[in-house]
């Protein structure tokens, strides 16, 4: 059963999960996260591009729209100044209204490729975030019960979720951003400079205050949103870990001690979510002052040199007034992309924060998705007279699990016979469960392993996988009724044989027989007593009718009695199996051939179950 105090331990546990730490791995690993957004990048960028192209587009667009403008408001400046003269020359001419329709035509033309700009970009982000996230959810369902390294499920649904869709805005908005300040400052300055030279010198020269104090400031946001994602997963591992005990929570009265928990991590993300909005802020509002100041400074060169006020130039006009309103128009686009990529800084902080985080799981082996006639060797022969074809069912030979410098399991030569039942023994830590992981095809070694006489490799793990049940120390069972929960070993099984696993595992009278199918689980078996949970897995075992059965702690949450009763029924349900149970509480296990004793992660030798005592 578990305890409030094993679900405290357990929360804290996750909230020190070492692959969320971004801000650490920032700090070691500046450029990581770069080559790995532009990997993930590398197969929608030609969709990003025609994006970039789009957008470039819009800038020739928005030149001819601001001087249409320019030149319709000195028409009509000239007309209102001829007819307040009231001279008696020809008559004024009529304005220019062809150029207020090249000035709609331009600002819808624009308007469609940033449109078009929008709709790319957010299509491929999408595309991205839902490409990625199926393959992280592969590599993890590859690793079966090993994922737990990574973090609880609740910090790994925060990776998949949270921090997946933290990658939005970098290739939403930055990644092209990247592109369109360098080409529409450059195409404003080029056209201004036809007009003005000083004029674009003075944009020139003060562009690159906008980027300097973007990236000084934008250090300290990029920080602080690493701190808050790895904020935001320790929380979800938290909340995670409450909801499982929520029941024996309640049934305590330990309700407000796991709610001020509770409160005092959501206190925690609040606190760190405030520190980056401020810093976007302060970010924001720098960019937004050198921006202003820096079209009050074009602005006021050409207020005065229309005046004829400026002092190099005394009555003088350097530029007039149609090309002066024009630049005067431009300034602001000419900033705008600057002032949009600092704005867009923080999603790149964002995304890299959130590209770190996902790097574990990222580096995992790709899963095998051939089929079983890719490869000779993909294929386990297992049949009823297995006894005679294939006596020898495991085969190890000089195995590491590891690192070759420092294995965490060495099992230099280990055999095990068709039908053998044994019992893993020995201290935590010694190797049980990674032995178990090892078999069962979720932990990559070196060394020989047959099974069934073939080799086991990272192609054939699949077809492994059919030839084995595994049950993990906390049994896996989801909302939903029990027969959706047994289909999960085989999908296609009819009533009957549901019905008939039941039978043979004790539930169906205690479930009842007409509604035992229907019985409905809350989450992670609520609604089950802990015997019953284990005995609804081994059901699903049985359901699912492999050779070998790899059991990892069944009895360690049970009680002695109940851990007593599933001893026997194991006992039964495993005749005619090969059957390796990890397990402290051996005394109920008489039933066994011989136990493997592990020690400081090597398999020490055999022995029997009478020699434990």
């Amino acid at each position: 059963m578990v305890t409030p105090k094993r679900i405290l331990v357990l929360s804290e546990s996750a909230l020190n999960k070492p692959v969320l730490s971004q801000s650490t791995l920032a700090k070691s690993e500046p450029n990581h996260a770069r080559t790995l957004l532009q990997q993930w990048l590398r197969p929608y960028r030609p969709k990003l591009l025609l994006a970039v192209c789009a957008a470039a587009l819009s800038v020739p667009l928005l030149l001819w729209q601001l001087w249409c403008l320019a030149l319709f408001a000195d028409a009509m400046l000239d007309t209102a100044m001829n007819a307040a003269a009231l001279t008696a020359g020809p008559p004024a001419t009529a304005l220019p209204f062809s150029l207020l329709w090249q000035f709609a035509l331009a600002f819808v033309l624009r308007q469609l490729c940033l449109l078009l700009r929008d709709g790319l970009t957010q299509h491929s982000s999408r595309l991205l975030r839902a490409d990625l996230r199926r393959q992280l959810l592969n590599k993890l369902a590859a690793q079966g019960p090993a994922r737990q390294r990574f973090g609880s499920d609740g910090v790994l649904s925060t990776l998949l979720t949270e921090q997946v869709d933290a990658l939005d805005g970098y290739i939403s908005r930055y990644w092209p951003q990247l592109f369109l300040v360098i080409w529409t400052p450059l195409l404003i300055a080029v056209v201004v400079c036809l007009h003005s030279v000083l004029a674009g010198l003075l944009l020139l020269l003060t562009a690159p205050l906008v980027p300097l104090f973007m990236v000084l400031v934008g250090r300290e946001a990029s920080k602080a949103s690493s701190e808050k994602l790895a904020e935001l997963g320790r929380m979800g591992g938290r909340l995670w870990q409450f909801l499982q005990g929520l029941t024996l929570l309640r049934r305590l009265n330990a309700i407000p001690q796991a709610t001020a928990q509770l409160q005092y991590a959501a206190e925690r993300y609040r606190s760190s979510s405030l520190q980056v909005l401020r810093l976007a802020f302060l970010s924001t509002a720098v960019l937004e002052l050198f921006a202003s100041l820096a079209i009050a400074l074009v602005a006021l060169y050409l207020g005065l040199g229309l005046l004829g006020e400026l002092p190099w130039a005394k009555g003088e006009v350097p530029v007039a007034f149609a090309p002066a309103l024009f630049i005067l128009l431009l300034a602001p686009e000419f900033y705008q992309p600057l002032r949009q990529l600092g704005s867009d800084y923080h999603a790149k902080a964002q995304a890299e924060a959130a590209a770190l985080a996902l790097k574990p799981l990222w580096l995992l082996p790709e899963p095998f998705t051939g089929t079983a006639s890719d490869s000779l060797s993909c294929t386990f022969t297992y049949s009823p007279s297995l006894h005679e074809q294939v006596k020898p069912l495991l085969q190890l030979r000089q195995i590491r699990l590891g690192s070759i410098e420092r294995p965490r399991l060495i099992i230099p030569e280990l055999q095990i016979n068709v039908g053998e039942r044994l019992l893993l023994c020995g201290d935590s830590g010694s190797g049980k469960s990674s032995f178990l992981q090892l078999l069962a095809g979720f932990a990559d070694f070196n060394g020989a392993y047959q099974f069934a006489g073939q080799p086991v490799t990272a192609a054939n793990r699949p077809q492994l996988w059919q030839q084995l049940s595994y049950l993990t120390q906390m049994p896996e069972l989801f909302a939903g009724s029990v027969a959706e929960n047994l289909r999960m070993a085989k999908p296609a099984a009819s009533d009957a044989a549901l019905r008939a696993c039941l039978q043979q595992v004790g539930l169906l009278t205690e479930l009842g027989e007409a509604t035992s199918l229907d019985y409905r689980l809350g989450e992670a078996g609520q609604g089950l007593s802990g015997g019953q949970q284990q005995r609804l897995c081994l059901a699903r075992l049985l359901l699912a009718d492999r050779p070998l059965w790899l059991l990892d702690e069944p009895f360690a949450e049970l009680d002695q009695d109940t851990a007593a009763d599933l001893a026997l029924l194991l006992a039964k349900l495993s005749s005619g199996r090969t059957l390796l149970i990890a397990s402290h509480q051996w005394q109920q296990l008489g039933f066994l051939d011989g136990a493997l004793q592990f020690s400081q992660g090597q398999l020490s030798g055999r022995c029997d179950i009478g020699d434990l005592a």
